[in-house]
């Protein structure tokens, strides 16, 4: 999984970057120059791929991975014109960071904060690149349809047409509740305002009671939209301290948790991914793929070549692995399920697959 973290310019990305990755990058670094973005790759925690591990202690442990992309603040009315537009294309997540603290000395751009209107801001300029998109598509498409009467070219172009529509009245793409045949057709276009999006809300010391109820911060809301709120300020201060300080500082502001392990649960629900996981001889290790995924895709995650000689599937949830005490036991106990190509995989599944070589 990548998340692209993106938004105007002082409101907290860089910060927020550090508090999800642990970097300690200066906050002022794209002020003095910087171009190119930060970018972390971070281990997922997860106490089920401990726990499968102590089984196998002398084995590696290899957990799932997620990239953090901390992109520079953009002016208003620019991100069609953005040098990163790529950079958000290619994420499978966007963290809209969203200015909601008062600071004399970080005036912000527009004289005054209000979290609802930055969100519809972005939004809007999320659709425009779209559509910009869509249009100059649209205008290659119909030359080829009238040429050539090829009709997957068809197809995509009165798919471009409604988008068209839906964008210039609005509408986010992911908004439409497109089908899994035109989802493919469109794919390769990467629209941002298809991408789940998280908008991430940095809020004063004075409402962090707030910061558990974003609702009453902003009322934006739409599908594979997330609205969250962090302190940043006040985090970056706890995470200076001891484990045990900690856990007296985040009683004491009323945080139920801290804004990394917050973000990594939301992703995997934004996102719609689950965790599998695999006891090979020399590592356990955890994957992670969209939910309702069979089996046979499952395996092609692993290695295109178990994909193509797939023969079944060995399953059992993590936990009753834990009850048995290793594969083997389970297995000899008949708690070993046979799946065929098509089963979908649950999240916590262990699996060993069979495969021809």
């Amino acid at each position: 999984m990548n998340f692209s973290l993106f938004g105007y310019p002082k409101t907290g990305k860089t910060t927020l970057f550090n508090l999800l990755t642990g970097a300690r990058i200066q906050v002022q670094a794209y002020e003095t120059g910087k171009k190119e973005p930060n970018l972390r790759t971070c281990q997922v925690p997860d106490p089920r791929l401990d726990k499968i591990w102590s089984l196998y202690s002398e084995r590696h442990k290899k957990a799932a991975t997620i990239d953090y992309i901390d992109l520079a603040g953009i002016s208003y009315g620019e991100v069609k014109n953005a040098s990163y537009l790529n950079y958000l294309r290619k994420a499978d997540g966007l963290a809209h960071v969203v200015r909601g603290f008062k600071d004399e000395k970080i005036p912000h751009p527009k004289g005054r904060i209000s979290v609802t209107e930055d969100i519809r801001a972005m939004e809007e300029e999320l659709l425009l690149a779209d559509l910009m998109t869509v249009e100059s598509r649209l205008e290659k498409l119909e030359k080829e349809v009238k040429s050539t009467k090829n009709r997957e070219d068809e197809k995509e172009y009165e798919l471009l047409k409604i988008l068209k529509s839906k964008l210039e009245e609005g509408q986010a793409i992911r908004e439409l509740g497109l089908s899994a045949a035109e989802e493919k057709l469109i794919r390769n276009y990467a629209f941002l305002s298809q991408k789940p999006i998280f908008h991430m809300i940095n809020v004063d010391e004075n409402d962090i009671p707030q910061i558990e109820s974003p609702e009453k911060i902003c009322d934006f809301s739409g599908t594979s939209v997330v609205v969250l709120a962090f302190c940043g300020k006040i985090e970056m201060e706890i995470l200076e301290l001891d484990e045990k300080e900690k856990e007296i500082f985040l009683q004491e502001y009323g945080l139920k948790e801290l804004s990394a392990s917050k973000f990594l649960k939301a992703s995997y629900d934004l996102l719609n991914v689950i965790t599998f996981f695999t006891i090979g001889k020399e590592e356990i290790k955890a994957w992670t793929i969209p939910k309702d995924t069979p089996a046979l895709a499952a395996a092609g995650v692993i290695h295109s070549d178990i994909e193509k000689g797939f023969i079944r599937a060995e399953v059992i949830p993590w936990n009753e692995l834990m009850e048995h005490g290793s594969f083997q036991s389970a297995k000899e106990g008949a708690a070993i399920r046979l799946e065929g190509k098509d089963y979908s995989v649950q999240d916590g599944d262990v699996i060993y697959f069979r495969f021809a070589k």
